[in-house]
C-alpha cells in the first residue's frame, strides 16, 4: 500500500512516503542485508513494539518500531542513471 496524496511542491499530486523502524533477527536480518537496497518496496509482517521513557531534560518520550517475522520483497527501486537492468539481482532473492 502507498501513502497518502499529497500536493506537492510544483501543485501535482504525489505519494507521501511513510518511514517506520524495522528490526530483524537472524536469517531474516541477513536475507535483508544482502537483498535489500534503498527506495524497494517491501511488506512487512510482525508486530508493533511501543517505547515509553523519559530523556536528560525530564521530558517524556515515545517510540515504536516493528519486530519483523517476514519480509516480501514487492518492488525494485525505479533505475534512475539508467545503469542496467536488475533483473539479475532478482533472481538471486532466495523466495
Amino acid at each position: 500500500m502507498d501513502g497518502k496524496v499529497v500536493k506537492g511542491e510544483n501543485g501535482y499530486a504525489e505519494q507521501d512516503t511513510e518511514w517506520h523502524r524495522i528490526k530483524c533477527f537472524n536469517g531474516l536480518a541477513e536475507t535483508v542485508q544482502k537483498h535489500c537496497v534503498k527506495g524497494m518496496k517491501v511488506a512487512v509482517r510482525g508486530r508493533i513494539h511501543y517505547t515509553q521513557w523519559t530523556d536528560g531534560d525530564g521530558i517524556e518520550r515515545y517510540s515504536s518500531e516493528i519486530i519483523a517475522d517476514g519480509i516480501d520483497f514487492l518492488a525494485w527501486p525505479k533505475q534512475r542513471d539508467g545503469a542496467g537492468d536488475q533483473t539479475e539481482a532478482r533472481d538471486e532473492i532466495p523466495f
